[in-house]
């Protein structure tokens, strides 16, 4: 089950929604979570966003208000592209995702890398690689009883989707090359160097056995 903020004059509420055989779609779909889709709609994926102006969303919810209307260990798949680095506050935000997420859940993530991020008035946090270090149960500054399983954390100079032409896409391709062979070291000693990275790209799977 999930709840749906349903757009009512002028306020948000929240009813609960089940399953009926007429709701087959949605019976597909209530697993699996784009958070913050903006005018970026997955058919598969429940599509969430905090703006009202756009019309195509399944569930209207502000990602700053907790706890977000989704059960515990529910969701099999999360997407958020280019959010987190908008939201207050990134811990909680990371230990809510865990909360309703199934074992064995993807949680796909990207953000500008903290290198390339402060272009954006919008943007009030910044992401590097080692986020998920924070919450592994070897850290020694670890936030919430998480486990994230990293299947990959990737650098990219140009974010994909502005790649449009062969000179960008082979630049692109040999500084990616480069900065993923050692992220690490990339992002210590000469992210800068190359103007920032538009995109840091987490895939995450959520261990809670």
């Amino acid at each position: 089950m999930f709840r749906k903020a349903v757009l009512n004059k002028t306020n948000l509420k929240i009813q609960n929604i089940t399953a009926g055989k007429e709701d087959v779609k949605m019976g597909i779909k209530r697993n699996r979570l784009h958070l913050g889709c903006g005018n970026n709609y997955f058919p598969d994926f429940v599509n969430v966003d905090n703006n009202v102006n756009i019309k195509k969303v399944d569930l209207y919810h502000d990602l700053n208000s907790f706890p977000y209307p989704f059960e515990d260990n529910s969701i099999k798949e999360i997407i958020m592209d280019h959010i987190l680095e908008h939201l207050d506050d990134t811990i909680r935000v990371i230990l809510e995702l865990y909360r309703i997420c199934d074992n064995n859940a993807i949680i796909t993530l990207k953000s500008p890398h903290f290198s390339c991020n402060w272009t954006h008035p919008g943007h009030k946090r910044a992401i590097g690689v080692g986020l998920f270090d924070h919450f592994g149960q070897q850290s020694f500054e670890r936030y919430g009883n998480c486990h994230f399983k990293i299947e990959f954390v990737k650098l990219h100079w140009i974010r994909p989707v502005y790649v449009d032409n062969i000179f960008k896409r082979t630049v692109n391709s040999i500084v990616n090359f480069l900065a993923n062979f050692n992220i690490r070291f990339c992002e210590r000693v000469w992210c800068y160097w190359v103007g920032g990275f538009e995109e840091l790209e987490f895939r995450i799977k959520v261990i809670k056995v």
